[in-house]
């Protein structure tokens, strides 16, 4: 029996700390007391942001412009004429060089900055 009430006693623990941590993500907070941030590029500025877009190899750029445009990875490398393979391999580079972990969030955080094309008269 005591062992089944010293289990009790950690399982209720890790529920409570896993309550706390569930509390903290809704004020925005973690334990240190640091503001949480769903994208991780959601704070840098637009220049900063240009920047990063800037140093995409052009066949990146190319695909970086038609993701941005909500063309799956597939739909994407048929656009172009490159393997799906090909396609994940740029847009790993793509998401490496922008700070990003998804399609989501690169669409969120990068939906205004066009790069190149925007650069060109």
């Amino acid at each position: 029996m005591a062992l089944f009430e010293k289990l009790k006693k950690i399982i209720a623990f890790w529920q409570r700390q896993s309550a706390q941590k569930d509390i903290a993500s809704l004020h925005g907070t973690v334990e240190n007391g640091a503001p949480t941030s769903f994208a991780g590029t959601a704070g840098i500025s637009e220049e900063e942001k240009q920047k990063r877009v800037s140093r995409l190899t052009p066949r990146e750029h190319e695909l970086y412009l038609l993701l941005l445009e909500g063309f799956t990875l597939r739909e994407s490398a048929k656009q172009l004429s490159i393997k799906y393979s090909t396609a994940n391999t740029h847009m790993t580079g793509i998401y490496k060089k922008l700070g990003v972990k998804s399609r989501a969030e690169l669409i969120i955080n990068y939906r205004n900055i066009k790069g190149k094309d925007a650069q060109s008269p």
